[in-house]
């Protein structure tokens, strides 16, 4: 599925003030030339690949010593990870990954056997519970919104069999399948980030809360956007089957 121009020009736009460019530095020039955008004082070296356009950004010995590389070799972790530690040591990848993004709510069945919490505590006590490199992947710690997918347990009325005293602390224990957040970027574009609980993992739950945060991001007037790790398929393949449309990819390395 093709992205319309209305929604292109919104990515752009986006990404344009994200690199520090001018508003329109992706729609002019020469697409066979790569834009370039030096920031002396950037914290990381980015690589992205948006349409028919590609743009490095970092400082001004990095970008330079990039001209010898086709987009090719830079879009791989590997090789701009190499390129920038000749002039930073101490530079670490933070991943490459495909930059998706969608124009329709899902259209996800129903389930009765799950909810949808509102509830801090329920994302907060899936991180806990959930590796730290997979936490740190997800985005949900920077996530301005976000929601839970529990699993659906019948409430005990007072009196009722089953009711006790405990039965509140017993709801603050309900287990979590899944959450999903999203973090804004630009006023125009919503970062998706989903984490499932690594014993429900494989079951679609990640899916499902998912696309509660893209049609809230479409509530809002909002772009999703899904960054899918380049060695993740089953995350490229969740997207996809969601209703996202592949437009690049973006490499990043961490500064020392």
């Amino acid at each position: 599925m093709s992205l319309t121009e209305q929604t292109r020009q919104i990515v752009k736009l986006a990404w344009c003030r994200i690199l520090d460019l001018e508003d329109t530095d992706l729609d002019l020039g020469d697409p066979r030339v790569r834009v370039e955008a030096v920031a002396e004082d950037a914290a990381a070296v980015t690589f992205v690949r948006l349409f028919d356009r590609t743009v490095i950004f970092g400082p001004a010995e990095v970008i330079g010593e990039a001209r010898r590389y086709s987009d090719a070799e830079l879009a791989r972790e590997r090789t701009l990870l190499s390129l920038v530690r000749a002039h930073h040591s101490g530079a670490r990848a933070l991943g490459a990954a495909h930059l998706l993004y969608c124009e329709e709510p899902p259209q996800i069945r129903p389930r009765a056997d799950v909810a949808v919490s509102f509830e801090p505590e329920h994302v907060t006590g899936l991180m806990a519970a959930s590796p730290a490199d997979d936490v740190a992947a997800s985005g949900l710690a920077e996530a301005g919104w976000a929601a839970a997918l529990v699993e659906d347990r019948p409430s005990s009325a007072p009196g009722a069999p089953g009711h006790s005293e405990g039965s509140a602390a017993a709801d603050s224990r309900e287990q979590v399948l899944a959450a999903a957040g999203r973090e804004v970027w630009q006023q125009m574009i919503a970062q998706l980030g989903v984490l499932t609980h690594p014993a429900h993992r494989g079951s679609g739950h990640g899916r499902y809360i998912a696309s509660v945060v893209v049609e809230e991001a479409f509530v809002d007037g909002l772009v999703p956007q899904w960054r899918a790790a380049l060695d993740t398929e089953a995350s490229h393949r969740a997207a996809i089957r969601l209703g996202f449309s592949e437009a690049g990819s973006q490499t990043t390395v961490l500064l020392d």
